[in-house]
Formats: C-alpha cells, sequence, structure tokens
C-alpha cells in the first residue's frame, strides 16, 4: 500500500487473537504499515498477555474474546493463537462479522477448516490463510515464468526448507502431537507453495519421517514426502527443524529448462532466482517486498471487493488436507489420495 494513501485513509480497526512471536516481530507491525491500528489483543496469558501489549502499544487486551468482537472499530482480526484454537476462534470472529486472516494452517483437521471456510461464507466475511510465500516477489515470478512456459513444461519441483527451529519456538508445536508438529508448520507452507507455483492441486502423497531431536516421539521434526499433482507434476519435498546451516533451495525441472530459488523460504523478502537454459545460468532481476505488509495489503483490497487475498480459505483447506495426507502416508508407510473435504 502507498504510504501517502495508508496516511490518508482513516485507519482500518484490528484485533489481534493470540500473543505470538510472528506477531511481535511482524505482523502487527504489517499491520500499521498498511494503514491498519491494533486496537485489542486477546491472549489467555495474563502476564505474557499485559507485557506483549504494553510492548507494540495495543491499548486494550483481555483473556477473552467478547469485547473485541463487540467493539465495533473492530473490523478485522488476525488470529496468531495456537493451531488447535484456529477454529472456535474464526468462527466467533465471523459470526460478529469480522474479516480474518489466518495463520496457518487453518485448523489441526481438515474437516473444521471447512466449518470454518462455511462460516465465514455464511457470514459474508473474507477469510485469509497467511502463507506469506506467495508473496515473495522470488516465487510470484517463478509461477508466472513457469505459466508462460519458460522452462518449459515442469515435470518436477523440488523444495528444501530445513534449519534449526528457534529454542522460542520449541513449546507446543513440537511438543504436542495434537498439534501437528512439523505437518502443520513447514509441510502446509510447502504444499501450498507447490500448488502456487504449478497452478495444479497435490493428489497423492507419499512419505517418511521421524521425531530425532525435539519433542515427543510422535511430533516429528524431520520429514521427506513426494506429492503427485494434479497436471502430472512430481514435486519432492525435505523438511526438518534439527539441520543447520541449511539454504532453502525451491527448483523447478523443465523439459527445457530449470528455475533455481535460494534463500527464499524465509520470513523476509529474501533469496535470488536464476534460470538455467541451455547450459547458461540467467539471473533473474527482481525487487525485494514486505511480504507480511503485502498479504496484509491483498486482504484488504478483498475486504473492499478487489480481488481474493494472497491466500483464501478454501486455499489453506487444501494445504491443510494435503499436509493431513503426507501425515498419514508417513505412519501407514502407503501412498495416501488427498481429498478436500467439500
Amino acid at each position: 500500500m502507498d504510504a501517502t494513501k495508508a496516511a490518508d485513509a482513516p485507519a482500518i480497526g484490528w484485533g489481534v487473537i493470540g500473543a505470538s512471536t510472528i506477531a511481535r516481530e511482524y505482523m502487527v507491525d504489517a499491520i500499521r504499515r498498511t494503514g491498519g491500528e491494533p486496537l485489542w489483543l486477546m491472549s489467555r496469558d495474563d502476564t505474557h498477555r499485559a507485557g506483549f501489549a504494553h510492548e507494540l502499544g495495543i491499548p486494550q487486551h483481555s483473556a477473552e474474546l467478547a469485547g473485541m468482537l463487540a467493539d465495533e472499530r473492530v473490523k478485522a482480526v488476525y488470529v496468531s493463537s495456537i493451531n488447535s484454537l484456529h477454529r472456535p476462534q474464526v468462527i466467533k470472529a465471523a459470526q460478529a462479522g469480522k474479516h480474518i486472516l489466518c495463520d496457518k494452517p487453518l485448523a489441526t483437521r481438515a474437516a473444521d477448516a471447512l466449518k470454518m471456510v462455511k462460516a465465514c461464507d455464511k457470514a459474508g466475511v473474507v477469510l485469509a490463510v497467511n502463507h506469506h510465500f506467495r508473496s515473495s516477489p522470488v516465487h510470484q515470478t517463478m509461477r508466472r515464468m513457469i505459466a508462460a512456459g519458460d522452462i518449459g513444461e515442469v515435470r518436477s519441483l523440488i523444495i528444501i526448507h530445513a534449519g534449526l527451529l528457534r529454542p522460542v519456538l520449541q513449546t507446543w508445536r513440537i511438543k504436542d502431537p495434537d498439534e501437528g508438529a512439523i505437518y502443520l508448520d513447514l509441510s502446509v507452507h510447502d504444499i501450498d507453495l507447490a500448488s502456487f507455483l504449478l497452478q495444479q492441486q497435490p493428489r497423492t502423497a507419499i512419505g517418511i519421517g521421524d521425531a530425532l531431536a525435539l519433542g515427543d516421539a510422535s511430533a516429528h521434526d524431520h520429514t521427506m514426502y513426494a506429492l503427485r499433482m494434479s497436471g502430472g507434476a512430481f514435486v519432492q519435498v525435505n523438511e526438518s527443524f534439527v539441520t543447520p546451516d541449511v539454504e532453502s533451495q525451491v527448483m523447478a525441472y523443465g523439459s527445457e529448462g530449470i528455475l533455481i530459488a535460494s534463500g527464499t523460504l524465509a520470513q523476509r523478502s529474501t533469496g535470488t532466482l536464476v534460470r538455467r537454459l541451455r547450459g547458461r545460468n540467467e539471473a533473474i532481476p527482481l525487487r525485494a517486498n514486505d511480504i507480511y505488509a503485502d498479504t496484509v495489503e491483498q486482504f484488504l483490497a478483498a475486504i473492499e471487493g478487489r480481488g481474493e487475498p494472497r491466500a483464501t480459505g478454501r486455499d489453506g483447506l487444501a494445504s491443510l488436507a494435503g499436509a493431513e495426507a503426507v501425515a498419514r502416508a508417513v505412519k501407514t508407510r502407503k501412498s495416501v489420495e488427498i481429498k478436500v473435504p467439500e
């Protein structure tokens, strides 16, 4: 959003649900950068909530949703709570007429995510999912080049998304198997990215995974899997919370050439893009952006009736169904068909 326009437009009131690390480090700032005003914070932890609200300058905070949802100044909410709380919080916000930007995964089960999508449809509110990799200029350029046939027909996509999970994040996401561990943290992102880049949907999944160093034995921190996409492309993904010094890679292998994106699976607009054709490498020029601000900006445009969010509720539903299938394939050691509930 243009800074002048943001300054001239009336501030949009926001409620923040969940005092998360991503909210503190990125999203509250992104809301303000796009003309929003965070008015409320809801979090169940009294001490943490008060300190968070004070640090980020959010004037009102509560352990309950009622006050936030009753405030007519609040037009949109950002849901950044633990995964298992997304469903009830999104449905309550929709019933209160608030537009919703929800962190991934949309829920812990695809069946619940479908209920959330339907609740937002019924209430006539926008539901967006914070799949911020769609906002990367590298990934947007890759998508355009793939669609234009710049490397021919894409036959394979390889995603390497690994590193050491920061200690501050080694809590519920990896300690509680019900929160989905690596599958509902990284796999939902990478499956969504594959669908976005290829404009195809995952149809079957096979995989292996394990808990190598963090958390419960059934909360995996390391996995590899493969997908067959609706258009025939193969996708291979390597994800890890326990491998240091890995630079992320997203590689599209086409019938005529290759696209190689390096260092793009981050929380800032980073990375490079190279096209390799006929034995020569060509660096693709790109301009960095604020990927979270872009995500919020597109959400606000959708509220105004100008297109769709970067990732809709149904996009989030599809990525969750894919991640569920991957987890099931790992557990059963069998190929699993991916079915998106309707």
